[in-house]
């Protein structure tokens, strides 16, 4: 996946790392990789996804493991624990697991094993195959970790085994449900942290999957709890579901080191109904976790306290937070001096990493707990991939925080690495340190918002609430982000230095974006790099009157950076679209006081635009307001006075609504009064005189007064009465390709177009006129950086639609960039309602290409 979404539901690639998989559909295909580490590997971890059962649930089946091309082994993959379903009124749940209600989200899960036999040699090859033992009807293959494990750790001296108290292993294959012949070992791994406890001895877990079944979990305190290794010691929570009884965490613990095992569960979702419980709920005083690998629980590490630390752990295929340090976790009041440390965090459905400052909760009786604001948290050196329903780090309110070096990457629906406060109960931010961390293909379309990778700002959880006060966001890189790369929302004397933003989905650096506003706020923007920008959108923007950003020696600074949309300019006489304002942003190609419109899919900041019901389609300016203006890029053919037809619509009449501007300011029309049409789709033509010279030249449209819309302008020679005809009105075709639809040729973009299907001529293209009108001049264009080609073709007309008759015999024209890649065609005055173009070659590519098709009277 290289775009950014089309909705704001998942897919099997936004979840995916990299946001691409493999896709093993029939029996015979495979995936091969061949050992580069060195080492030997013994050990593998598959996140995979196989097709859920159709009445919902999941199924179970293997997948086989080749090496150097001889098979090896089946590995056990299941859906049990994936697949569940937002239609039908369930958007951003994650519980409903009944197929009939379509959109899907949760697509992959993790399995591990040890691989059967000798460990694959370095440089040897190993596969994944489909074969025909294999019984899912596909396979898709995200990733695959590759490990050569050290032995199992011993028992360590002064030590309680809770195999002494009575627990028993079962080291049968969960697959995703626990198995119904284990004996449950809760009540003995109890009693022996309790020996531990009163012993001053250690909990030791040795190899094999110890079951915690029910709904109660385990506490401890003071003590350390250790196994033999993650890829050893297995603690498995097996809760029967559906199930009505909230659940705390699997391990309690205060003021406690845990370390080297594994926990695992049986939840099928994020709620009580699933079975889903958190894995750890810690606080007290310089706690440590340390190694620990945990799979599907609610959530990780849920942890408060003073001097705590997490580190060297996994957490792979989370339903909601990875690892979330807080001031309120049992029962606590305080999150101080708080590590998260070279961890992996992978699929979490929430944060993968979260420091959440909670300044109150409202209690069932109505009153409120506050909580002391959390201060001097370090989140360095961890990697984030791939959270499906949340953010890749985040920071919610505190002081004196620092994120750095941290790889965050693919975020299916939301910010990257977000900096501000939790929603109207969170702390507020006061102080925080990014740096140095790496943000990749992050942002997302959640609730269709466009999200940015990296967000500085409140309202990051959708509560535009708070303060968020000297962030400082240094060194930090950006990278194909899927909308804007870095965003501001209302925030303080933030600093953002020397960070790289690189091909960015939208803008580079935007200050209130959609839906993240910032009607007040500062910031200094200083030595900041961005580049490889798509067309029509800008390195950096500022849509807000009220946010200051102090610029300062930024790469976009270096020249101006205001130009025609999509490279160029519009041609008078001709039209102007109201939607292909000039590039450059706010200040520049255009002054907004708010950021309003929801036409992002159009260009990158879209503003004031929105769909239009006006004939031909396509966009228009609205959301007018008093001191408001656009720029545009014209390139004049001839000096003189022209009358420009301004198509506007406007509910009620506006007296002295605007007027057009050259670059020195100098009013070229005087005030325009816009008539009563009704309603802001229903639209009319007002026309004004301007004088202009020959050349390339900045109109601007002012504002000067709100209440109207306004869809495009048509300059034509003064006392001529030439107009182009065809000038947004409708279109139809033989074909089209891709988004390369007929209504691209009448929208005065020279830079969108009309492609036909390939290989299959004769093709046609034509346009409506709504009704006859004489022509003796049709203009074509194509984009003016393509290369010289030759189309044959032939004007055709018609009356009614249905009968056409040959207006201008076929022949071949030639498009030439070095006169603007345009070809003029005349001949007789004709009076037709529809003209067609009917194409039957083009000697560069193998179909039908027109970028404008004008249609003049003279």
């Amino acid at each position: 996946m290289t775009s950014a979404p089309a909705t704001q539901y998942s897919s099997p690639a936004l979840e995916a790392s990299g946001h691409s998989y493999v896709h093993l559909g029939g029996t015979g295909s495979s995936v091969q990789w061949t050992n580069t580490t060195g080492a030997p590997i013994s050990f593998l971890n598959v996140r995979a996804s196989i097709p859920d059962s159709p009445s919902g649930g999941g199924i179970t089946a293997t997948l086989d493991l080749y090496v150097n091309g001889v098979f090896r082994q089946a590995l056990n993959l299941n859906s049990k624990q994936t697949w569940v379903y937002e239609g039908n009124n369930n958007y951003n749940t994650s519980d409903n697991q009944n197929p009939a209600d379509g959109d899907p989200r949760v697509f992959w899960d993790e399995s591990h094993t040890f691989v059967t036999g000798s460990p694959i040699p370095a440089g040897a090859t190993f596969s994944l195959k489909k074969d025909t033992a294999n019984s899912a009807a596909s396979y898709d293959v995200d990733s695959v970790d590759v490990e050569n494990p050290p032995a199992p750790l011993p028992q360590p001296a002064n030590s309680i085994s809770i195999t002494s108290c009575g627990a028993v292993a079962d080291n049968n294959p969960t697959n995703g449900a626990a198995d119904s012949q284990s004996v449950d070992s809760r009540a003995a791994i109890q009693n022996c942290v309790n020996q531990a406890q009163s012993q001053g001895k250690t909990l030791w877990i040795p190899q094999g999957t110890f079951y915690v079944k029910g709904t109660a979990g385990l506490t401890a305190q003071g003590i350390t709890i250790a196994g033999a290794g993650l890829w050893y010691s297995t603690i498995y929570r097996d809760v029967p579901v559906p199930n009505s009884t909230p659940l705390a965490a699997l391990f309690d613990v205060t003021s406690c080191t845990v370390q080297n095992f594994h926990i695992d569960a049986d939840a099928v979702s994020r709620s009580t109904v699933g079975g889903d419980g958190g894995a750890m709920d810690t606080t007290g005083t310089n706690w440590v976790a340390d190694g620990i690998w945990t799979q599907h629980t609610m959530s990780g590490f849920w942890a408060s306290g003073t001097g705590g630390t997490v580190r060297n752990s996994r957490l792979t295929a989370i339903w909601a937070d990875g690892i979330n340090v807080n001031n309120v976790s049992l029962g606590a009041d305080t999150g101080n001096n708080l590590t998260v440390s070279n961890n992996f965090v992978r699929g979490t459905g929430d944060d993968a990493i979260a420091v959440n400052s909670v300044h109150y909760n409202t209690n069932g009786d109505g009153s409120q707990t506050f909580y002391n604001p959390m201060t001097n948290i370090t989140v360095t050196n961890n990697t984030s991939i791939a959270p499906w329903g949340g953010k890749g780090v985040a920071v919610y309110g505190g002081s004196g925080h620092l994120v750095s070096g941290n790889y965050i990457a693919d975020t299916a629906r939301y910010i990257g690495l977000g900096v501000g406060r939790f929603g109207v109960n969170g702390s507020d931010l006061l102080s925080a340190t990014i740096s140095g961390n790496t943000v990749v293909r992050s942002g997302g379309n959640a609730y269709s918002q466009g999200q940015p990778a990296m967000h500085i700002g409140n309202g990051g959880d959708g509560q535009n609430t708070g303060v968020v006060d000297k962030v400082t966001a240094t060194g930090n890189t950006v990278v194909d982000s899927l909308y804007d790369g870095i965003a501001f929302s209302t925030s303080t004397d933030s600093l953002l230095q020397n960070n790289t933003v690189t091909g960015p989905g939208r803008n580079g650096i935007a200050i209130s974006p959609p839906f993240y506003p910032a009607p007040t706020g500062s910031a200094a923007v200083t030595g900041n790099t961005v580049s490889g920008l798509q067309a029509g959108a800008t390195a950096y923007v500022n849509n807000s009157s009220g946010f200051t950003a102090t610029l300062s020696g930024n790469n976009w600074e270096a020249s101006a950076p205001e130009g025609p949309y999509g490279g160029s300019a519009a041609t008078v006489p001709g039209t102007v679209q109201a939607e292909n304002y000039d590039t450059g942003g706010q200040g520049v190609a255009y002054n907004v006081s708010a950021v309003n419109g929801n036409a992002n899919g159009y260009r990158a900041d879209g503003v004031d635009l929105e769909s239009t019901s006006d004939s031909g389609g396509g966009y228009d300016l609205g959301w007018t307001g008093g001191g408001q203006w656009f720029r545009y890029t014209v390139d004049v053919a001839t000096a003189g006075t022209y009358t420009v037809g301004l198509r506007v619509a406007a509910p009620a009449a506006v007296p002295g609504a605007l007027h057009l501007s050259n670059a020195a300011g100098a009013d070229l029309t005087g005030a325009v009064a816009l008539p009563a049409t009704g309603d802001w789709q229903s639209w009319t033509t007002v026309t004004a005189q301007v004088t202009l010279p020959a050349g390339r030249q900045t109109l601007t449209l002012n504002q000067d007064s709100g209440g109207w819309n306004a869809n495009y302008l048509t300059f034509t020679a003064a006392g001529q009465g030439n107009v182009d005809l065809a000038a947004g009105r409708p279109t139809s075709e033989s074909s089209h390709t891709d988004v390369y639809a007929s209504s691209n040729a009448t929208d005065g973009n020279p830079s969108s177009y009309w492609e036909s299907a390939n290989n299959a001529f004769p093709q046609w293209i034509q346009a409506d006129l709504g009704a006859a009108h004489s022509a003796s001049r049709i203009v074509l264009r194509l984009p003016a950086a393509w290369g010289a080609r030759s189309q044959t073709l032939a004007v055709l007309g018609s009356t009614d639609g249905a009968t056409f008759s040959t207006v201008r015999s076929a022949a071949a024209y030639t498009f030439d960039p070095a006169s603007g890649n345009t070809v003029t065609i005349t001949f007789p005055a004709t009076t037709q309602r529809y003209f067609r173009l009917n194409i039957t070659a083009n000697s560069a590519w193998p179909a039908g290409q027109i970028a404008e098709f004008q249609i003049w009277t003279t």
